[in-house]
């Protein structure tokens, strides 16, 4: 049976998801949520219209090859608000925004 590589998980996911109340999204969920791409939404958090939260890349090979960052998350707060100003149909529910 493998071994596990820690001793416990990722601190700074933990705070992002305590901080926001488990109520984040992937990229994709977000995507599907409102009917547009993945590529979409990274778009959208690179204009500063949803905001995107990165974990640490994962390396390889010393650092010379990378697989980008280990986890992504958008507050189901900012995809509500994003969908009511562009006039989007998205489910009803309690999106906190701290």
């Amino acid at each position: 049976m493998p071994k596990a590589k820690r001793d416990a998980g990722d601190a700074e996911l933990q705070e992002l998801f305590e901080r926001f109340q488990g109520q984040l999204v992937s990229p994709g969920g977000a995507a599907a949520l409102l009917g547009v791409s993945r590529k979409t939404v990274h778009t959208l958090g690179k204009r500063g219209r949803l905001r995107v939260f990165e974990g640490p890349e994962v390396r390889y090979a010393g650092g010379l090859i990378t697989e980008g960052p280990r986890w992504i998350y958008i507050p189901l707060a900012d995809v509500a608000k994003y969908a009511e100003e562009v006039g989007r149909p998205f489910p009803k529910g309690r999106w906190a925004n701290p």
